[in-house]
């Protein structure tokens, strides 16, 4: 059996090979459980003690979901919205909605504040390799917020494009926002198409700018604002997938151009 001062010593060791965990968002019992291991690990005459305590420690804090890998929420998608949805698509549409970061440095996934609502950050390790660390898993509330994400982004428009290249990187980003000060500058694009009729995501699709669901809602507001004043009635209603968007004749392109200018451009027009 080992020493109070070795086990003092072992512990000390074992916090300063997890401090490392804590910037990864993985929860203080998935900590707490893992130092237990490691104690097991480096004296075995202790493993009945830290089995205890990590029963102890999972009865406290019990998962009431396992939650689903970033493959699998991926292989749902892809039946609900009928469209192929790979997981790089996932990663990015949870970066964009503020779920997750990327730290390149460890590669690795980390959990953001507003993901812990519907992830938990857990350790795993490989069964294939040697490789071990924290894994995200997500919980089945974050899928409806995903299919809405991934329809207005407008990836499920285009069928042939088998990579979902609407959502796009930050480089891309700042070529929209380039776009968008054209726009504002002299006036709506020349990518107009001969279309009788736009929605919005129709529109962004058209521009190649990137927004976020609550940023489409935002643009439809305004624009239907519009609509009211120049046509004093309300724009009839077109249903793409599961989702109902306003649809506006060519003539109001400008002002849908002005709405989207307005919402992710908001210094520009002022």
């Amino acid at each position: 059996m080992p020493t109070s001062e070795e086990i003092a010593a072992a512990i000390e060791t074992i916090d300063h090979l997890t401090a490392w965990l804590q910037d990864t968002g993985l929860s203080a019992s998935a900590i707490a459980q893992f130092k237990f291991n490691s104690l097991a690990s480096m004296y075995p005459e202790l493993r009945g003690i830290a089995e205890t305590a990590k029963q102890l420690i999972g009865a406290a804090s019990p998962l009431t979901e396992v939650g689903m890998t970033v493959t699998e929420l991926a292989a749902l998608l892809t039946d609900s919205l009928e469209f192929k949805i790979k997981p790089d698509v996932v990663n990015k549409a949870l970066v964009a909605l503020g779920y997750q970061e990327r730290n390149e440095a460890k590669r690795i996934w980390i959990l953001t504040e507003a993901g812990k609502t519907h992830g938990i950050s857990l350790l795993a390790t490989s069964s294939t390799n040697k490789w071990s660390g924290n894994q995200l898993k997500w919980y089945r509330s974050i899928i409806p917020i995903l299919e809405e994400y991934l329809t207005n982004a407008g990836i499920l428009e285009n069928s042939s494009n088998s990579d979902c290249t609407a959502i796009a990187d930050k480089e891309q980003s700042k070529t929209s926002e380039k776009s968008l000060v054209s726009i504002a500058q002299n006036g709506s694009s020349s990518s107009n198409e001969e279309k009788a009729t736009w929605t919005v995501p129709e529109r962004i699709k058209v521009l190649g700018v990137t927004v976020n669901p609550s940023q489409i809602e935002l643009i439809q507001s305004f624009a239907d604002e519009s609509y009211n004043e120049r046509y004093n009635s309300t724009p009839p209603k077109s249903k793409v997938r599961k989702s109902q968007f306003s649809t506006y004749p060519s003539e109001f392109i400008e002002f849908l151009d002005r709405a989207i200018n307005t919402v992710l451009n908001p210094k520009k027009t002022r």
